[in-house]
């Protein structure tokens, strides 16, 4: 069984540990799309994030694009709308692949892959987004 855990993505530096280096596409084992625990995982840090005053990365129709989390809620006359829920946001980041995250699935040999969130496929039926 393969052990998966969810890191910060932290760029494309030159001195990143090895811990955290991406793996390459050719050396990777394991499957390209998300499970619904990695998804679940996703889904809560990322929303933590959000409530925490960190970017929202989406991509709009109306070309505001990223922005912080409390600048989209007093832009917004409903506080309760789903464009102001952070588990909302984060849905559609996912949708959009624009989670910085790192998702580390660990083998039984010891063995680890280390794949962006952005990188891999979700099943948009897990996510239920009605947009």
């Amino acid at each position: 069984m393969i052990q998966s855990d969810i890191v910060p993505y932290v760029g494309e530096m030159g001195d990143v540990p090895d811990a955290l280096r991406i793996t390459p596409l050719k050396d990777r084992k394991s499957s390209v799309y998300l499970t619904k625990y990695e998804v679940a995982r996703i889904i809560g840090e990322r929303a933590r994030q959000i409530v925490n005053g960190t970017s929202v990365l989406l991509e709009s129709q109306n070309g505001c694009g990223t922005g912080n989390s409390l600048e989209l809620a007093e832009g917004c006359a409903d506080p309760f709308a789903a464009s102001v829920d952070p588990i909302h946001i984060t849905k559609l980041e996912l949708l959009q692949g624009r989670i910085p995250m790192i998702v580390r699935r660990t083998w039984p040999d010891g063995r680890t892959e280390n794949i962006p969130v952005n990188e891999l496929k979700v099943d948009k039926m897990l996510l239920d987004v009605q947009h």
